[in-house]
């Protein structure tokens, strides 16, 4: 056991840590293995981290969950960590490529951090939905040691936990996981293949999909690869380089808003009744929640910087490219396998008198985006361009979004009940926002934005106001 002392904000109260693990898959149950960097991968290098933290209510004791739920927790982390074995190694550089390829390795006996801590801070108020100081969440966070794998020749830890009891009140669970390891579908299911073992209190492993490890499913027609190592290249400076939000962190305030499903279904409805003519609506897009919820929040963010007419304002986001390549990637691959889309706006069309007009303009900018960047452009043609072209718009703030609802984030479940918030910290370096499925309101979508106070009331103010006009 391992103890150390935390520096923590007066805010937080004493954050003390209790015990310091290490946890492995089991002995002997994971060969040796080196896993390379696809194409897809290699674009993370830039930009690694990706904190979750999962608010559960426990209204027990410390002493009750380290007694009745700590050992089970870890030997289930052991368990899902014999399948998901990448996430217990290290980033380093190829033993048998040329100079700047990487690759995950994972030797028998290598082992992810575990911190369990004790807090007295009030949970309700961390884990709500009105701005929270970035400062105040900081220190229920595991640091996870970061290295450029552009420039740096360490090796470097992919994942680390810490599990944050507030005694009678919650459970704040902490996960940071570097991305090179996976996106977001591969990490979730991580997550979910964990939750799910806790809950059984079996000793075997319960798997939401079985992950598959086989680089050679992902074809580069393209040479992609050279081209991702040569971009990362050309950004090996500070990260602040490539950040959208240039705030100190600890300037960023936490908020989160949610679209409820009656709002929603208004401004599809509205979509439809635009296009229609003979009675018949033909939409020249897909007009999901996704689409028109995204481009609710981006016209807000939009109205709430009084940027000059003149500009244009952009938001990029990722989708799965596993269903769109050709031949198809099992929903189970293990690794990074993202498309990118990226959409465009007058500025003057969306913050004109007709507030409506303005939200429709930005629902069709986003829809047709897709239509665009992944149906015509197709994945590997959209991953050689956007990647360098969103970054080379970093100093005119784009959104970008971190989650998507199809993760099902509120239905994680250890054995203590669903969590009643759930955050994305990592936000507040890139400037997105995070999205997920509602855990209040059914059929609602949940955003996550981080930016200064003055910046997430002004938001405060064109999001309320908004909705106002869809349903007065």
């Amino acid at each position: 056991m391992e103890t150390t002392s935390s520096p923590t904000p007066p805010s937080l109260h004493s954050l003390k840590t209790l015990e310091h693990f290490r946890v492995s898959p089991p002995k002997g149950s994971v060969p040796d293995t080196s896993i390379p960097l696809t194409f897809f991968d290699i674009f993370w290098l830039l930009n690694s981290t990706v904190e979750r933290l999962f608010f559960f209510k426990f209204p027990f004791s410390t002493s009750h969950f380290i007694s009745d739920h700590l050992p089970i927790f870890k030997s289930s982390l052991s368990l899902t960590l014999q399948h998901f074995f990448p996430l217990a190694g290290h980033l380093r550089p190829s033993s048998s490529s040329p100079d700047d390829h990487y690759e995950i390795n994972y030797s028998d006996g290598d082992s992810i951090s575990l911190i369990l801590t004790e807090t007295q801070a009030n949970f309700h108020e961390l884990s709500g939905d009105q701005p929270r100081s970035f400062a105040n969440l900081r220190p229920l966070i595991p640091s996870l040691t970061i290295s450029n794998g552009a420039t740096s020749p360490t090796s470097t830890p992919l994942m680390a936990i810490q599990v944050n009891i507030f005694p009678n009140q919650g459970i704040c669970l902490a996960i940071s996981i570097n991305h090179v390891t996976g996106d977001g579908t591969s990490t979730m299911n991580f997550i979910h293949s964990w939750a799910s073992t806790c809950f059984s209190s079996s000793s075997f492993t319960v798997l939401a999909t079985p992950p598959l490890f086989v680089r050679s499913m992902v074809v580069d027609p393209n040479n992609l690869h050279e081209l991702n190592l040569k971009l990362i290249r050309s950004f090996t400076g500070s990260p602040d380089e490539y950040s959208s939000n240039p705030q100190s962190p600890d300037d960023v305030f936490f908020s989160t808003f949610t679209l409820k499903g009656v709002y929603i279904e208004k401004l599809k409805s509205m979509i439809m009744a635009r296009y229609e003519k003979d009675g018949k609506a033909v939409v020249p897009f897909h007009c999901t929640r996704f689409v028109v919820a995204c481009a609710y929040i981006w016209t807000c963010l939009i109205r709430s910087r009084s940027w000059p007419e003149e500009r244009k304002a952009h938001l990029g986001f990722s989708v799965d490219a596993r269903p769109r390549l050709t031949p198809s990637i099992p929903a189970g691959y293990f690794g990074n396998c993202l498309g990118f889309c990226l959409a465009e706006v007058k500025v003057s069309d969306v913050v004109g008198d007709d507030n409506i007009d303005g939200v429709l303009k930005t629902i069709e900018s986003l829809g047709k985006a897709i239509e665009y960047w992944v149906r015509e452009v197709g994945v590997l043609k959209n991953v050689e361009l956007l990647p360098r072209m969103f970054i080379e718009l970093v100093d005119k703030r784009p959104l970008s979004i971190a989650g998507s609802p199809r993760f099902r984030v509120y239905e994680v479940d250890f054995g203590w009940g669903k969590p009643v918030k759930v955050e994305v910290t990592t936000i507040k370096e890139t400037g997105a926002m995070s999205i997920a499925e509602s855990g209040k309101e059914e059929g609602g979508l949940e955003f996550g934005l981080a930016f200064p106070k003055h910046e997430i009331d002004a938001f405060q103010a064109c999001f309320t106001s908004g909705l106002k006009f869809l349903i007065p």
